[in-house]
């Protein structure tokens, strides 16, 4: 089975960009929240702010270490959460590694490839503006 999901809207500082934003549901040491998340080929690693991280009860204690992006250079710490998924009946949980960015840095939940695009045969179909995920099981 694959997840077909339609790219979102989003304000930019350029203006309106559509870009593959799915549903997400993250638990970290509490209860499980809903989210949004923006499936980002560009990114090596996957990443939450610190406010979600605090949301998700999750120990931010943890050795800090510069993380370079899109907002320039911030302290990270590395943790794991409870991602899960899906659509209806189809849906796939499974732990990720996450970079917290510390800070008043605002850039939503980003999943990048490590721990996700591993999980997953990933189609961006820009000209449908859709994106389509595959399950990939492990031999």
């Amino acid at each position: 089975m694959a997840l077909t999901y339609r790219y979102k809207a989003v304000q930019r500082p350029q203006g309106t960009i559509k870009s593959p934003i799915i549903p997400i549901t993250l638990r970290g040491s509490g209860e499980s929240i809903d989210f949004t998340a923006l499936i980002d080929s560009g990114a090596d690693v996957s990443a939450i702010s610190q406010e979600v991280g605090e949301l998700l009860g999750l120990d931010l204690s943890g050795p800090q270490e510069p993380t370079k992006g899109i907002v320039g250079e911030v302290p990270s710490v590395e943790t794991k959460v409870w991602l899960t998924i899906g659509k209806d009946r189809e849906k796939y949980p499974f732990f990720i590694p996450v970079k917290v960015l510390l800070g008043k840095v605002n850039i939503g939940i980003l999943l990048g490839r490590k721990g996700f695009f591993d999980k997953f045969s990933i189609t961006f179909e820009e000209i449908n503006e859709k994106v389509v995920l595959k399950r990939i099981l492990k031999r």
